[in-house]
């Protein structure tokens, strides 16, 4: 299949100046810690100060003592902000000379930038930064322009792939030379695969809308297409369940040619570990101390707050839904599956219990959150659901777990 692609990743590409380079990224990231270092390190020797100016015949010498401490302590912290902010400056200059903009990023590249999106990517994208990702689609792996010419070549049922937290479309094959589910579903029933690569760091509102509107242009692109299946890894099975609602509230066509949403261990109601991250910041802000490290921790993007709570309130999509979710535990529906999961997600949350509607679900023991992105076991899940996703209007399939 012969397709037209654009080589910035289906949009408009970022003027030269704008090369992406990591070196601003990691000097603002140095700027910051060290800013934090210096605020915890303020805070232990206030305390310490403060105690002893209460102690009698003391409290002179030790404000003079404070100080020369403060007088030091702040130039040797600015001496390492600005040795460390120019050092990667001039970083930064050599790699934008060694940099051609235009060029496609190699794959250990595109995953660093995916994984620094996932952490920072708000910031990467609020602050106009040529490292924040652009929503695009992409195929064959290269980039997929999202127009008549660039999606002729697509079969009438179409598989949209959406990856994860702090990934890209290049995780569906990661630590596996085998096949990827789209090529194998692309050879065993004949549905072309594209996969989208997105700014995880981004709210999921903001990517569900990002990813609607996309697939809208893409529908009316690629009339022939009667079918669009998402599936969904992590993040991004609560992207596909988001954006479909909002095609439906808003009337798209594309939410009509959607008959089933696949969602592989996606929390659906919420990853406890994010749930944990949000206990840790607060804890760590009750004391002046330990201030500093919660700003840090409160650092991490929107995406990552927003697995805190999963998809609740989201109303139940119309299409079939189907999940897939793992275990480390040998035994599906075991004491030990249920309290670790997949080692990300838990089973509870994964399934979503309380959906109702054309809704079917498999835990499969055994299968960690990473290595359900290319396992027989779920391809086997995957072929089964797809195969008879044509005939969806069948009665629900309630089957039970295994």
């Amino acid at each position: 299949m012969t397709r037209r692609r654009k080589p910035d990743g289906g949009g408009t590409a970022p003027p030269a100046k704008a090369a992406a380079t990591f070196a601003p990224a990691l000097n603002a990231g140095f700027q910051a810690t060290t800013s934090r270092v210096q605020e915890m390190h303020g805070a232990i020797a206030g305390k310490t100060f403060d105690t002893l100016q209460h102690i009698p015949g003391l409290a002179v010498p030790t404000r003079i003592v404070q100080g020369v401490h403060d007088a030091i302590t702040h130039g040797v912290y600015a001496a390492v902000r600005h040795g460390g902010g120019a050092a990667l400056a001039l970083a930064g200059q050599a790699e934008r000379v060694a940099t051609d903009p235009a060029r496609t990023p190699g794959r250990r590249e595109q995953a660093a930038r995916s994984a620094l999106n996932g952490v920072f990517g708000d910031a990467l994208a609020e602050s106009g930064s040529a490292m924040a990702i652009r929503m695009s689609l992409h195929a064959a792996g290269a980039p997929l322009a999202v127009d008549a010419a660039g999606l002729q070549a697509l079969s009438p049922r179409v598989a949209v792939f959406i990856h994860g937290l702090a990934c890209d479309e290049s995780s569906w094959t990661a630590g596996n030379a085998a096949a990827g589910y789209g090529d194998q579903l692309s050879r065993d029933l004949g549905i072309d695969a594209v996969y989208l690569r997105y700014n995880t760091g981004l709210a999921i509102e903001n990517n569900a809308e990002q990813f609607a509107a996309l697939l809208t242009q893409a529908v009316t692109a690629a009339p022939h297409v009667r079918e669009w299946l998402l599936i969904g890894h992590s993040m991004g099975g609560l992207v596909a369940r988001r954006a479909h609602a909002l095609a439906d509230a808003a009337g798209s066509a594309w939410a009509t040619r959607t008959p089933m949403i696949v969602s592989i261990g996606s929390p659906h109601q919420g990853a406890p570990l994010e749930r944990l991250g949000e206990l840790a910041t607060s804890a760590l802000n009750v004391s002046e101390v330990t201030k500093p490290l919660g700003r840090i921790a409160n650092a991490r993007s929107r995406g990552i707050k927003d697995l805190r709570h999963g998809l609740k309130g989201t109303p139940t999509p119309g299409p079939a839904l189907r999940m897939v979710f793992g275990t480390l535990s040998d035994q599906a529906g075991s004491l030990a599956a249920k309290l670790f999961g997949d080692g990300l997600v838990m089973p509870g949350s994964a399934a979503d219990d309380g959906l109702a509607g054309d809704v079917e679900r498999v835990e499969l023991a055994g299968l960690g959150h990473m290595a359900l992105l290319n396992h027989p076991r779920v391809y086997e899940v995957l072929h089964r659901w797809m195969g008879g996703a044509a005939d969806i209007k069948r009665a629900p399939n309630a089957a039970p777990r295994g």
